[in-house]
């Protein structure tokens, strides 16, 4: 049996294709004040958010938790530590909230096989 990755575990769980996933995630992982804010940051700074999307396609394609702990914690310790932007603002999106999702989309695709 072929371990699920978390962007299929997540696509199934939600009833969403594949494509929509990005924008799934990142919306239900970005910090209030960025969803709001993200129209206008994508206007005047279409890159600010690169490292959050790169997070979110990387952590798609772990099978495990282990595997997306270790893509949080670089994310967080590459680009959100010493960042008052992206730290002391919250100008990102939350590692806790991937990893809650990751553990209930998990838990929900091993009891649908």
């Amino acid at each position: 049996m072929k371990p699920v990755t978390f962007k299929k575990a997540v696509c199934t769980q939600f009833n969403l294709s594949e494509a929509n996933y990005e924008s799934f995630v990142l919306k239900r992982t970005l910090f209030n004040r960025v969803r709001i804010m993200r129209p206008l940051l994508n206007l005047f700074s279409p890159n600010f958010l690169f490292n959050e999307k790169r997070l979110v396609e990387k952590v798609g394609q772990a099978e495990s938790m282990k595997e997306i702990q270790e893509e949080v914690d670089f994310y967080q310790h590459k680009y959100v530590v010493n960042s008052v932007i992206k730290d002391a603002l919250r100008f990102r999106l939350s590692g806790m909230r991937i990893m809650s999702m990751a553990n209930k989309a998990f838990k929900a695709s091993m009891t649908s096989e």
